[in-house]
């Protein structure tokens, strides 16, 4: 196999990268283990912002990883554990953030760009119609003389 078709392959058939744990540390029961990974997939990598903990390389999502188990092992809850990340950066660290006076901005954006756009469409849609009005109808003289034009007469 020619080199260049095997970098051709590997190139429309990407290799899918996980995060890794460098520092891997077992917990005592599985339930830990079930919250801890509950709880990194529900932050969000303050560095990268598109991914979730879990799913980050990067060495901020490492580090919140392993606080992250810290927090477990000394026997906080899932609350406490979010109410600890919030604290440090914010409501933007959860993916589901609460509804407050302070994130209403994140829940109803959407939903005010929807209708927005909505309201700019069928504005649009009117002033099209209005502008594009129907042909006047032909008067019958009208309608004989292009008949003789048009040859059928």
């Amino acid at each position: 196999m020619k080199p260049i078709t095997l970098i051709s392959i590997l190139l429309i058939f990407p290799l899918p990268l996980y995060a890794v744990d460098k520092n891997p540390v077992e917990f005592t029961n599985t339930e830990e283990e079930h919250r801890f990974s509950e709880l990194i997939n529900e932050l969000r990598c303050m560095q990268c912002q598109g991914q979730s903990v879990a799913d980050s390389n990067a060495p901020l999502a490492q580090d919140m990883r392993e606080k992250t188990r810290a927090l477990i092992i000394d026997g906080k809850n899932d609350q406490q554990i979010a109410d600890f990340w919030v604290e440090r950066y914010g409501d933007i660290v959860l993916y589901d953030p609460p509804f407050q006076l302070k994130t209403y901005v994140l829940w109803l954006g959407p939903l005010v760009l929807v209708l927005v756009g909505f309201i700019v469409l069928l504005h649009l849609i009117r002033r099209h119609a209005q502008t594009t009005a129907a042909p006047p109808t032909l008067s019958e003289e009208e309608r004989k003389k292009l008949k003789q034009v048009l040859g059928k007469g």
